[in-house]
Protein backbone atom coordinates (compact mmCIF):
# COMPACT_ATOMS: atom_id res chain seq x y z
CA UNK A 1 0.00 0.00 0.00
CA UNK A 2 1.42 3.38 -0.97
CA UNK A 3 1.51 6.46 1.20
CA UNK A 4 -0.79 8.29 -1.22
CA UNK A 5 -3.38 5.53 -0.89
CA UNK A 6 -3.39 5.85 2.89
CA UNK A 7 -3.60 9.65 2.71
CA UNK A 8 -6.52 9.21 0.33
CA UNK A 9 -8.29 6.90 2.77
CA UNK A 10 -7.62 9.38 5.60
CA UNK A 11 -9.11 12.17 3.54
CA UNK A 12 -12.11 10.04 2.75
CA UNK A 13 -12.71 9.23 6.40
CA UNK A 14 -12.39 12.92 7.35
CA UNK A 15 -14.89 13.80 4.61
CA UNK A 16 -17.60 11.38 5.69
CA UNK A 17 -17.21 11.41 9.45
CA UNK A 18 -20.36 12.76 11.09
CA UNK A 19 -22.23 13.12 7.81
CA UNK A 20 -22.06 10.12 5.53
CA UNK A 21 -24.21 7.48 7.18
CA UNK A 22 -25.27 4.97 4.55
CA UNK A 23 -28.13 3.10 6.14
CA UNK A 24 -31.33 1.20 5.58
CA UNK A 25 -34.10 2.27 7.95
CA UNK A 26 -35.02 -1.28 9.02
CA UNK A 27 -31.47 -2.33 9.94
CA UNK A 28 -30.25 -1.58 13.42
CA UNK A 29 -26.83 -2.40 14.85
CA UNK A 30 -27.01 -4.15 18.22
CA UNK A 31 -24.53 -3.77 21.08
CA UNK A 32 -22.71 -6.97 21.96
CA UNK A 33 -19.82 -8.06 24.13
CA UNK A 34 -17.29 -10.77 23.38
CA UNK A 35 -16.74 -13.57 25.93
CA UNK A 36 -13.54 -11.80 26.92
CA UNK A 37 -15.31 -8.49 27.56
CA UNK A 38 -14.67 -6.53 24.34
CA UNK A 39 -17.77 -4.44 23.46
CA UNK A 40 -18.74 -4.16 19.81
CA UNK A 41 -21.60 -3.12 17.55
CA UNK A 42 -22.90 -5.83 15.26
CA UNK A 43 -25.34 -6.19 12.38
CA UNK A 44 -26.14 -9.68 11.20
CA UNK A 45 -27.08 -10.01 7.54
CA UNK A 46 -27.87 -13.58 6.63
CA UNK A 47 -27.16 -12.94 2.94
CA UNK A 48 -23.93 -10.95 3.44
CA UNK A 49 -21.30 -11.98 0.91
CA UNK A 50 -18.50 -10.69 3.15
CA UNK A 51 -17.90 -9.97 6.80
CA UNK A 52 -16.37 -6.61 7.68
CA UNK A 53 -14.86 -5.52 10.97
CA UNK A 54 -13.62 -2.04 11.80
CA UNK A 55 -11.64 -1.19 14.91
CA UNK A 56 -11.52 2.56 15.42
CA UNK A 57 -9.00 4.05 17.84
CA UNK A 58 -9.14 7.58 19.22
CA UNK A 59 -5.74 9.04 18.38
CA UNK A 60 -4.22 12.32 19.46
CA UNK A 61 -0.60 11.18 19.18
CA UNK A 62 0.60 14.13 17.02
CA UNK A 63 -0.77 16.55 19.62
CA UNK A 64 0.83 14.69 22.51
CA UNK A 65 4.16 14.36 20.65
CA UNK A 66 4.63 17.35 18.31
CA UNK A 67 8.15 16.13 17.51
CA UNK A 68 6.73 12.84 16.16
CA UNK A 69 3.84 14.11 14.04
CA UNK A 70 4.55 11.76 11.14
CA UNK A 71 4.32 8.57 13.21
CA UNK A 72 0.59 7.79 12.70
CA UNK A 73 0.50 8.26 8.96
CA UNK A 74 3.87 6.53 8.41
CA UNK A 75 2.99 3.79 10.88
CA UNK A 76 -0.31 3.04 9.20
CA UNK A 77 1.63 2.30 6.00
CA UNK A 78 4.66 0.59 7.53
CA UNK A 79 2.66 -1.79 9.70
CA UNK A 80 0.67 -2.85 6.66
CA UNK A 81 3.84 -4.49 5.27
CA UNK A 82 3.09 -7.36 7.65
CA UNK A 83 3.92 -8.94 11.01
CA UNK A 84 7.27 -10.16 12.27
CA UNK A 85 8.53 -13.34 10.68
CA UNK A 86 6.86 -12.69 7.34
CA UNK A 87 8.15 -10.71 4.37
CA UNK A 88 5.83 -8.22 2.71
CA UNK A 89 5.53 -10.53 -0.29
CA UNK A 90 4.70 -13.54 1.85
CA UNK A 91 2.10 -11.54 3.75
CA UNK A 92 0.38 -10.45 0.54
CA UNK A 93 0.29 -14.06 -0.66
CA UNK A 94 -1.26 -15.15 2.63
CA UNK A 95 -3.96 -12.51 2.19
CA UNK A 96 -4.66 -13.80 -1.29
CA UNK A 97 -5.02 -17.33 0.05
CA UNK A 98 -7.93 -16.28 2.26
CA UNK A 99 -9.18 -13.65 -0.24
CA UNK A 100 -8.99 -10.99 2.45
CA UNK A 101 -8.55 -7.25 2.42
CA UNK A 102 -7.20 -5.51 5.45
CA UNK A 103 -5.89 -2.06 6.14
CA UNK A 104 -4.82 0.55 8.63
CA UNK A 105 -5.47 4.24 8.03
CA UNK A 106 -4.64 7.29 10.10
CA UNK A 107 -6.70 10.49 10.11
CA UNK A 108 -6.48 13.48 12.43
CA UNK A 109 -7.57 12.28 15.87
CA UNK A 110 -8.44 8.72 14.78
CA UNK A 111 -6.93 5.54 13.38
CA UNK A 112 -8.94 2.72 11.78
CA UNK A 113 -8.07 -0.95 11.37
CA UNK A 114 -10.21 -2.83 8.85
CA UNK A 115 -10.59 -6.39 7.61
CA UNK A 116 -13.02 -7.88 5.10
CA UNK A 117 -13.33 -11.48 3.91
CA UNK A 118 -15.86 -14.14 3.01
CA UNK A 119 -17.71 -15.43 6.09
CA UNK A 120 -15.98 -18.83 6.08
CA UNK A 121 -12.54 -17.21 5.83
CA UNK A 122 -13.15 -14.29 8.16
CA UNK A 123 -11.62 -15.86 11.28
CA UNK A 124 -8.36 -16.67 9.51
CA UNK A 125 -8.34 -13.26 7.85
CA UNK A 126 -8.83 -11.41 11.16
CA UNK A 127 -6.03 -13.36 12.85
CA UNK A 128 -3.71 -12.77 9.90
CA UNK A 129 -4.43 -9.06 9.52
CA UNK A 130 -4.39 -8.21 13.21
CA UNK A 131 -0.93 -9.70 13.41
CA UNK A 132 0.54 -6.51 11.98
CA UNK A 133 -1.11 -4.56 14.82
CA UNK A 134 0.13 -6.71 17.69
CA UNK A 135 3.56 -7.64 16.29
CA UNK A 136 4.46 -5.49 13.26
CA UNK A 137 7.74 -6.09 11.48
CA UNK A 138 8.65 -2.37 11.27
CA UNK A 139 11.55 -2.98 8.89
CA UNK A 140 13.89 -0.09 8.08
CA UNK A 141 14.01 -1.17 4.41
CA UNK A 142 10.23 -0.84 4.16
CA UNK A 143 10.40 2.55 5.84
CA UNK A 144 12.86 3.70 3.18
CA UNK A 145 10.30 2.75 0.53
CA UNK A 146 7.72 4.91 2.28
CA UNK A 147 10.08 7.87 2.45
CA UNK A 148 10.82 7.61 -1.27
CA UNK A 149 7.11 7.31 -2.00
CA UNK A 150 6.44 10.46 0.03
CA UNK A 151 9.00 12.45 -1.94
CA UNK A 152 7.65 11.14 -5.24
CA UNK A 153 4.11 11.88 -4.13
CA UNK A 154 5.03 15.43 -3.22
CA UNK A 155 6.57 15.92 -6.65
CA UNK A 156 3.37 14.70 -8.28
CA UNK A 157 1.32 16.91 -5.99
CA UNK A 158 3.28 19.97 -7.04
CA UNK A 159 2.11 19.32 -10.60
CA UNK A 160 -1.52 19.71 -9.50
CA UNK A 161 -2.65 23.26 -8.88
CA UNK A 162 -5.72 22.02 -6.99
CA UNK A 163 -3.51 19.97 -4.65
CA UNK A 164 -1.24 22.95 -4.06
CA UNK A 165 -4.23 25.11 -3.16
CA UNK A 166 -5.42 22.50 -0.66
CA UNK A 167 -1.96 22.28 0.90
CA UNK A 168 -1.74 26.06 1.28
CA UNK A 169 -5.22 26.07 2.84
CA UNK A 170 -4.20 23.45 5.38
CA UNK A 171 -0.98 25.29 6.22
CA UNK A 172 -2.90 28.55 6.67
CA UNK A 173 -5.93 27.39 8.65
CA UNK A 174 -4.08 24.90 10.86
CA UNK A 175 -0.90 26.91 11.25
CA UNK A 176 -0.69 26.20 14.99
CA UNK A 177 -1.56 22.52 14.71
CA UNK A 178 0.67 19.50 14.00
CA UNK A 179 -1.91 18.48 11.40
CA UNK A 180 -0.77 21.33 9.14
CA UNK A 181 2.31 19.32 8.12
CA UNK A 182 1.79 15.80 9.42
CA UNK A 183 1.75 14.04 6.02
CA UNK A 184 4.48 16.08 4.34
CA UNK A 185 7.87 14.60 3.34
CA UNK A 186 9.71 16.23 6.23
CA UNK A 187 7.43 14.58 8.78
CA UNK A 188 7.66 11.27 6.93
CA UNK A 189 11.46 11.40 6.82
CA UNK A 190 11.69 12.16 10.54
CA UNK A 191 9.57 9.18 11.65
CA UNK A 192 11.57 6.23 12.97
CA UNK A 193 10.56 2.63 13.69
CA UNK A 194 10.86 3.52 17.37
CA UNK A 195 8.41 6.43 16.97
CA UNK A 196 5.95 4.15 15.21
CA UNK A 197 6.22 1.47 17.87
CA UNK A 198 5.63 4.12 20.53
CA UNK A 199 2.54 5.34 18.65
CA UNK A 200 1.25 1.78 18.38
CA UNK A 201 1.79 1.02 22.05
CA UNK A 202 0.22 4.27 23.26
CA UNK A 203 -2.85 4.26 21.01
CA UNK A 204 -3.85 0.65 20.39
CA UNK A 205 -5.71 -0.37 23.54
CA UNK A 206 -9.16 -1.64 24.47
CA UNK A 207 -10.25 1.47 26.37
CA UNK A 208 -9.46 3.55 23.28
CA UNK A 209 -11.44 1.41 20.88
CA UNK A 210 -14.76 1.23 19.04
CA UNK A 211 -15.49 -1.99 17.14
CA UNK A 212 -18.15 -2.25 14.42
CA UNK A 213 -18.87 -5.38 12.39
CA UNK A 214 -21.32 -6.59 9.75
CA UNK A 215 -21.61 -10.19 8.61
CA UNK A 216 -23.63 -13.37 8.15
CA UNK A 217 -22.44 -15.07 11.34
CA UNK A 218 -24.21 -14.56 14.63
CA UNK A 219 -22.79 -12.12 17.20
CA UNK A 220 -21.50 -14.90 19.44
CA UNK A 221 -19.34 -16.33 16.67
CA UNK A 222 -17.91 -12.91 15.82
CA UNK A 223 -17.29 -12.17 19.50
CA UNK A 224 -15.18 -15.29 19.86
CA UNK A 225 -13.06 -14.24 16.87
CA UNK A 226 -12.65 -10.75 18.33
CA UNK A 227 -11.22 -12.23 21.53
CA UNK A 228 -8.56 -14.14 19.56
CA UNK A 229 -7.31 -10.94 17.95
CA UNK A 230 -8.45 -7.65 19.46
CA UNK A 231 -8.62 -9.31 22.88
CA UNK A 232 -4.80 -9.40 22.84
CA UNK A 233 -4.61 -5.60 23.19
CA UNK A 234 -3.71 -4.04 26.53
CA UNK A 235 -6.65 -2.81 28.58
CA UNK A 236 -5.49 0.80 29.00
CA UNK A 237 -4.14 3.31 26.52
CA UNK A 238 -0.95 5.18 27.42
CA UNK A 239 -1.88 8.23 25.35
CA UNK A 240 -1.96 11.49 27.27
CA UNK A 241 -5.24 13.48 27.08
CA UNK A 242 -5.25 15.96 24.21
CA UNK A 243 -7.48 18.78 23.00
CA UNK A 244 -7.79 19.29 19.25
CA UNK A 245 -6.76 22.79 18.18
CA UNK A 246 -9.47 24.89 16.58
CA UNK A 247 -8.54 25.87 13.03
CA UNK A 248 -8.63 29.54 12.06
CA UNK A 249 -10.20 30.60 8.76
CA UNK A 250 -9.25 34.23 8.09
CA UNK A 251 -11.50 36.21 5.75
CA UNK A 252 -8.66 36.64 3.27
CA UNK A 253 -7.77 35.81 -0.31
CA UNK A 254 -4.29 34.34 -0.74
CA UNK A 255 -2.86 33.94 -4.22
CA UNK A 256 0.12 31.72 -4.94
CA UNK A 257 1.53 32.80 -8.30
CA UNK A 258 2.64 29.84 -10.40
CA UNK A 259 2.66 29.63 -14.18
CA UNK A 260 0.05 27.32 -15.64
CA UNK A 261 -2.93 26.97 -17.95
CA UNK A 262 -5.59 27.09 -15.25
CA UNK A 263 -6.46 28.90 -12.04
CA UNK A 264 -7.27 26.67 -9.07
CA UNK A 265 -9.61 28.00 -6.37
CA UNK A 266 -10.17 26.52 -2.91
CA UNK A 267 -12.58 28.31 -0.55
CA UNK A 268 -13.24 27.06 2.97
CA UNK A 269 -14.96 28.09 6.17
CA UNK A 270 -15.58 26.64 9.62
CA UNK A 271 -18.90 25.05 10.57
CA UNK A 272 -20.07 24.30 14.08
CA UNK A 273 -22.83 21.72 13.57
CA UNK A 274 -24.71 20.03 16.37
CA UNK A 275 -25.73 16.38 16.11
CA UNK A 276 -28.66 16.21 13.70
CA UNK A 277 -27.60 19.23 11.65
CA UNK A 278 -25.33 17.22 9.34
CA UNK A 279 -28.11 16.04 7.00
CA UNK A 280 -29.50 19.57 6.79
CA UNK A 281 -26.12 21.06 5.90
CA UNK A 282 -25.52 18.33 3.33
CA UNK A 283 -28.74 19.16 1.50
CA UNK A 284 -27.92 22.86 1.48
CA UNK A 285 -24.43 22.25 0.14
CA UNK A 286 -25.77 19.90 -2.54
CA UNK A 287 -28.15 22.60 -3.80
CA UNK A 288 -25.22 24.96 -4.13
CA UNK A 289 -22.64 22.69 -5.73
CA UNK A 290 -23.69 19.05 -5.95
CA UNK A 291 -23.77 18.61 -9.72
CA UNK A 292 -24.02 20.14 -13.16
CA UNK A 293 -27.60 21.29 -12.55
CA UNK A 294 -26.79 23.06 -9.27
CA UNK A 295 -26.36 26.78 -8.70
CA UNK A 296 -22.59 27.16 -8.91
CA UNK A 297 -22.27 25.03 -12.02
CA UNK A 298 -25.10 26.87 -13.76
CA UNK A 299 -23.46 30.21 -13.03
CA UNK A 300 -19.74 29.55 -13.47
CA UNK A 301 -19.88 26.83 -16.12
CA UNK A 302 -23.20 27.48 -17.84
CA UNK A 303 -23.26 31.28 -17.89
CA UNK A 304 -19.55 32.09 -18.09
CA UNK A 305 -18.01 28.94 -19.54
CA UNK A 306 -15.16 29.46 -17.07
CA UNK A 307 -14.84 25.88 -15.82
CA UNK A 308 -15.61 22.26 -16.56
CA UNK A 309 -16.64 21.61 -12.98
CA UNK A 310 -17.23 23.23 -9.61
CA UNK A 311 -18.33 21.66 -6.35
CA UNK A 312 -19.45 22.58 -2.86
CA UNK A 313 -19.39 20.18 0.05
CA UNK A 314 -18.75 19.38 3.67
CA UNK A 315 -15.65 17.90 5.25
CA UNK A 316 -14.09 17.37 8.64
CA UNK A 317 -10.83 18.02 10.39
CA UNK A 318 -11.63 16.06 13.55
CA UNK A 319 -14.82 14.26 14.59
CA UNK A 320 -16.23 17.52 15.97
CA UNK A 321 -14.74 20.07 13.57
CA UNK A 322 -16.53 20.57 10.26
CA UNK A 323 -15.69 22.58 7.18
CA UNK A 324 -17.62 23.96 4.21
CA UNK A 325 -15.73 24.21 0.93
CA UNK A 326 -16.02 25.30 -2.69
CA UNK A 327 -13.47 23.99 -5.19
CA UNK A 328 -12.92 24.58 -8.87
CA UNK A 329 -10.33 25.12 -11.60
CA UNK A 330 -11.04 27.87 -14.11
CA UNK A 331 -9.47 29.17 -17.29
CA UNK A 332 -7.00 31.95 -16.57
CA UNK A 333 -8.72 34.56 -18.71
CA UNK A 334 -12.09 34.02 -17.02
CA UNK A 335 -10.85 33.41 -13.48
CA UNK A 336 -11.54 36.94 -12.19
CA UNK A 337 -15.09 36.91 -13.56
CA UNK A 338 -15.61 33.37 -12.28
CA UNK A 339 -14.41 34.25 -8.79
CA UNK A 340 -16.74 37.25 -8.69
CA UNK A 341 -19.64 35.07 -9.75
CA UNK A 342 -18.84 32.44 -7.09
CA UNK A 343 -18.97 35.12 -4.39
CA UNK A 344 -22.30 36.41 -5.73
CA UNK A 345 -23.90 32.97 -5.84
CA UNK A 346 -22.60 32.06 -2.39
CA UNK A 347 -23.86 35.29 -0.84
CA UNK A 348 -27.36 34.84 -2.31
CA UNK A 349 -27.45 31.18 -1.23
CA UNK A 350 -26.45 32.08 2.30
CA UNK A 351 -28.67 35.15 2.63
CA UNK A 352 -31.83 34.16 0.72
CA UNK A 353 -31.64 30.39 1.07
CA UNK A 354 -32.83 27.66 -1.26
CA UNK A 355 -36.18 26.67 -2.73
CA UNK A 356 -38.36 23.62 -2.15
CA UNK A 357 -37.89 22.69 -5.81
CA UNK A 358 -34.13 22.57 -5.24
CA UNK A 359 -34.27 20.71 -1.93
CA UNK A 360 -36.22 17.70 -3.19
CA UNK A 361 -33.73 16.47 -5.85
CA UNK A 362 -30.76 17.33 -3.60
CA UNK A 363 -31.95 15.22 -0.67
CA UNK A 364 -32.99 12.34 -2.93
CA UNK A 365 -29.61 12.30 -4.65
CA UNK A 366 -27.85 12.14 -1.30
CA UNK A 367 -30.18 9.57 0.21
CA UNK A 368 -29.99 7.31 -2.82
CA UNK A 369 -26.20 7.46 -2.74
CA UNK A 370 -26.09 6.53 0.92
CA UNK A 371 -28.55 3.69 0.36
CA UNK A 372 -26.27 2.37 -2.36
CA UNK A 373 -23.27 2.49 -0.06
CA UNK A 374 -25.17 0.59 2.64
CA UNK A 375 -25.58 -2.40 0.36
CA UNK A 376 -22.04 -3.53 1.15
CA UNK A 377 -20.93 -4.72 4.58
CA UNK A 378 -18.02 -2.28 4.55
CA UNK A 379 -20.17 0.71 3.60
CA UNK A 380 -22.64 -0.05 6.36
CA UNK A 381 -19.89 -0.50 8.96
CA UNK A 382 -18.05 2.68 7.99
CA UNK A 383 -21.32 4.61 8.22
CA UNK A 384 -21.88 3.66 11.83
CA UNK A 385 -18.26 4.10 12.91
CA UNK A 386 -18.10 7.61 11.48
CA UNK A 387 -21.31 8.59 13.27
CA UNK A 388 -20.21 7.08 16.56
CA UNK A 389 -17.07 9.19 16.36
CA UNK A 390 -19.27 12.27 16.07
CA UNK A 391 -21.30 11.42 19.16
CA UNK A 392 -24.27 9.64 17.56
CA UNK A 393 -25.67 6.20 18.34
CA UNK A 394 -27.00 3.19 16.46
CA UNK A 395 -30.59 4.51 16.51
CA UNK A 396 -29.46 7.74 14.90
CA UNK A 397 -27.59 5.79 12.24
CA UNK A 398 -30.62 3.64 11.49
CA UNK A 399 -32.82 6.71 11.01
CA UNK A 400 -30.27 8.78 9.11
CA UNK A 401 -31.71 8.46 5.63
CA UNK A 402 -35.21 9.03 6.95
CA UNK A 403 -33.93 12.22 8.58
CA UNK A 404 -32.30 13.21 5.31
CA UNK A 405 -35.47 12.64 3.28
CA UNK A 406 -37.46 14.72 5.78
CA UNK A 407 -35.21 17.79 5.51
CA UNK A 408 -37.39 20.73 4.45
CA UNK A 409 -36.61 24.05 2.88
CA UNK A 410 -37.25 26.13 6.01
CA UNK A 411 -34.84 24.05 8.09
CA UNK A 412 -32.13 24.35 5.45
CA UNK A 413 -32.53 28.10 5.14
CA UNK A 414 -32.46 28.63 8.89
CA UNK A 415 -29.21 26.69 9.15
CA UNK A 416 -27.59 28.53 6.24
CA UNK A 417 -28.29 31.89 7.87
CA UNK A 418 -27.24 30.80 11.35
CA UNK A 419 -24.23 28.59 10.67
CA UNK A 420 -22.50 29.25 7.33
CA UNK A 421 -19.62 31.76 7.46
CA UNK A 422 -20.20 35.20 5.99
CA UNK A 423 -16.79 35.11 4.33
CA UNK A 424 -14.67 32.15 3.29
CA UNK A 425 -10.90 31.78 3.33
CA UNK A 426 -9.88 31.74 -0.33
CA UNK A 427 -6.68 30.20 -1.67
CA UNK A 428 -5.93 30.61 -5.36
CA UNK A 429 -3.11 29.21 -7.48
CA UNK A 430 -2.84 31.42 -10.56
CA UNK A 431 -0.31 32.63 -13.07
CA UNK A 432 -0.96 36.19 -11.96
CA UNK A 433 -2.77 37.69 -8.98
CA UNK A 434 -4.10 40.60 -11.04
CA UNK A 435 -7.83 41.07 -10.69
CA UNK A 436 -8.30 38.35 -8.07
CA UNK A 437 -8.62 40.64 -5.05
CA UNK A 438 -5.59 39.22 -3.26
CA UNK A 439 -4.93 40.20 0.34
CA UNK A 440 -1.62 38.37 0.20
CA UNK A 441 0.50 37.19 -2.75
CA UNK A 442 3.08 34.43 -2.36
CA UNK A 443 5.31 32.43 -4.69
CA UNK A 444 5.95 29.30 -2.60
CA UNK A 445 3.96 27.24 -0.11
CA UNK A 446 6.46 28.05 2.63
CA UNK A 447 5.60 31.76 2.36
CA UNK A 448 2.04 31.22 3.59
CA UNK A 449 3.06 32.17 7.14
CA UNK A 450 3.38 35.77 5.93
CA UNK A 451 -0.37 35.79 5.14
CA UNK A 452 -1.68 35.15 8.66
Amino acid sequence: MTLSAVVGRAALLCAVAGFAAPVAADELFSPATSPGGVPFWYLQRADALTTTLLAGFADGFPLAHPDKIGAPIVGSVLMRFGPKGSSAGDFDEQLKDVEARCGLSAAPMSTTFSVEAKPDDFGDALDLCFGFVTEPALREADLDKIRKSAVAGRERMMESREAIASLVMRRLTQADSPFSKWSEPEAIAAATPGDIDQWRREVFARDNLTVVAVGAQDAAAVGALIDKSIGQLPEKSALAPTTPPTPVFPAKTIVLEKNGDQTAVNMEGYLDLALGEGPIALVGANVLGGGLDRRLSKAVRGELGATYGISAGLGQITPRQRTFSIRTAMSNDLAAAGLKRIHEVYDVWRRDGVTAEEVEPAREQLANGFDKGAESSSGKAYGLLSLLRGGANAEYEASYNDRLRRVDVDTVNALLKAKTPAALTTVIVASKADGLGADCVIHAIEEVDTCK
